[in-house]
């Protein structure tokens, strides 16, 4: 915290209200960031937030998982609410067996308005998966960006 000279004071908001009104603005931030690099350099640009995304995602696998054996479909459909959680999402889930786990977000938080650029920026959550478990699957069927009424996340065997 900023200290400030004694008899000055600001008013302080819960830390709650605080923490989610600062990251809607830093994730719409994202947005504008990767809309722009997107509009500048298409493809390329495309190709360099996939790159960061997957990067990213295999070192969470990395720092969560260890050399440990690969997690249950179960284990990893409950870290990936956690990583939702932390983005403030709202949504259910809405499968959750050996076979399938699928996670309901209606509103996208970050709030990507193309397919293209979810798609990109969810390759995090492909390495994050693979890399928690190889032999799974992260799909997303159903997608906000792509006109559907909310964002399907799910889990599955290869």
């Amino acid at each position: 915290m900023i200290k400030l000279p004694p008899g000055i004071t600001i008013e302080e908001r819960p830390v709650e209200i605080m923490y989610k009104g600062v990251l809607k603005v830093l994730l719409t931030r994202i947005k504008g960031l990767y809309d722009a690099i997107y509009n500048r350099y298409g493809e390329d640009g495309l190709a360099l937030i996939r790159e960061v995304s997957s990067v990213y995602g295999r070192e969470i696998a990395q720092k969560a998982r260890g050399n440990a054996e690969p997690w249950t479909i179960q284990e990893v459909g409950l870290f990936l609410v956690k990583v939702f959680n932390n983005m403030r999402s709202d949504g259910e889930v809405t499968d959750f067996s050996s076979e399938r786990v699928a996670i309901m977000v209606p509103v996208c938080p970050y709030p990507f308005d193309k397919v293209e650029i979810c798609q990109v920026h969810t390759s995090m959550e492909h390495a994050l998966v693979e890399g928690l478990n190889p032999n799974l699957a992260y799909v997303i069927e159903q997608s906000v960006p792509a006109g559907d009424s909310f964002c399907l996340h799910v889990l599955k065997h290869k």
